[in-house]
């Protein structure tokens, strides 16, 4: 790339902040494009992202990418920015993290990681990201600012002391303040709130359409995003689990907690299958015999469903040998054999005992509680201890 190009695209990025598109692509031509070649459609693609044009900054970017020179880490690192642009983050930590496993002395690899990993609320990453790329280019205002952006996720007094340390050295090595403000949060303990409050005042009815309209508009944001970001909701959910999987490869940290997130969820099942039937029974009303087998049927099918997302998701390996194997998933699908057939053993005998069908219900909450909390604090150490 010519010196009077890498000019001309920096005046074209100063054309696009001040919203002077028009002007900017008379810069980015043809010819332009043709001397640059993935460089100068990633100007090109930049440009779009800018005018908030998904579908063409997106096709751009694929061009580049799969016109880059093999080893080249510019296209990508460029491409990763225009991605973040665009609100794909997924993405661009995709392609972060294959320059940084190609050069793990390149900094703006980290870099991208870190704000790809800060968009995601990724806010341990981000950090050890951020803090890679300032241990490779301490003098580099932008690794700095990667950093601060970083540490404004943590509400830790010690997090935010740091940050304003780190504020002062970006401002210091030529960094913008607004690069570096911070930004205006919710305190997360309100969403926890509202839906606890809703949990204990709605009826079962409300809660059921409550989450129902939830999904729905879950479902909605994500088609949404993945519109925003030139894809189309089945590109970016290829896309997430490419990423996922990916992560996965030669971690065996990112496996064993994927693995404790899939079985804190297990712990649910149980008392969602049969925790009815045994408070019915509790109660003086048993379930008839087939609804009780119904429901046991079901818990089932739920668990072989949920057996095939997981190797969907992750992948037939990440079941077979970190999942099925490790002690917390013996430990779920044990509780939830024996607390499942309890109650169909229990059904079929026709048991009367209020006691006794009172206790299998305690259990069923129990394990709904304990056994949530087992694989989430094991997680939560982990973590701690990865630093």
């Amino acid at each position: 790339m010519a010196q009077d190009d890498a000019v001309t695209a920096d005046r074209v990025f100063g054309l696009c902040e001040r919203g002077r598109f028009a002007m900017a692509h008379s810069l980015v031509d043809d010819g332009f494009v043709a001397r640059n070649g993935s460089f100068g459609y990633l100007v090109r693609a930049r440009v779009f992202a800018y005018e908030r044009r998904a579908d063409r900054a997106r096709e751009a970017v694929d061009w580049a990418l799969a016109h880059a020179e093999r080893g080249d880490p510019d296209p990508p690192l460029l491409a990763g920015l225009v991605l973040l642009m665009l609100g794909d983050a997924h993405a661009a930590l995709g392609l972060g993290l294959r320059v940084a496993a190609a050069d793990p002395r390149e900094w703006r690899a980290q870099v991208l990681v870190a704000d790809a990993c800060r968009m995601l609320s990724r806010g341990p990453e981000a950090v050890a990201a951020a803090r890679r790329a300032v241990l490779i280019a301490p003098r580099e205002a932008e690794a700095q600012v990667a950093l601060a952006r970083a540490l404004d996720l943590s509400i830790r007094p010690a997090a935010r002391a740091e940050r304003r340390t780190v504020v002062a050295r970006a401002l210091e090595l030529g960094a913008a303040p607004a690069d570096v403000a911070g930004r205006r949060r919710w305190p997360r303990v309100v969403p926890v709130l509202l839906v606890a409050a809703l949990v204990l005042s709605a009826s079962p009815k409300v809660l059921a359409g409550g989450v129902g309209v939830l999904a729905a508009l879950a479902g909605a944001l994500w088609l949404l995003q993945a519109r925003r970001s030139g894809s189309t909701g089945r590109g970016r959910l290829q896309t997430v689990r490419a990423l996922a999987r990916a992560e996965l490869n030669g971690d065996p940290a990112r496996a064993r907690a994927a693995a404790l997130t899939v079985a804190a969820h297990l712990a649910v099942l149980p008392i969602a299958a049969t925790g009815l039937a045994a408070a019915a029974a509790a109660d003086g009303t048993p379930w008839p015999l087939p609804a009780v087998l119904g429901v046991a049927a079901g818990a089932v099918v739920v668990l072989l469903g949920a057996a095939r997302a997981v190797r969907w998701w992750y992948g037939d390996a990440f079941l077979r040998r970190d999942f099925l194997p490790s002690r917390h998933a013996v430990l779920q699908l044990t509780a939830v054999v024996a607390l499942i057939g309890t109650v169909v053993a229990l059904s079929v005998a026709q048991a009367t005992s209020t006691a006794l069908w009172s206790a299998v219900t305690v259990s069923h909450l129990l394990w709904c509680v304990v056994g949530g909390l087992i694989p989430v604090l094991a997680l939560y150490r982990a973590r701690r201890a990865g630093g």
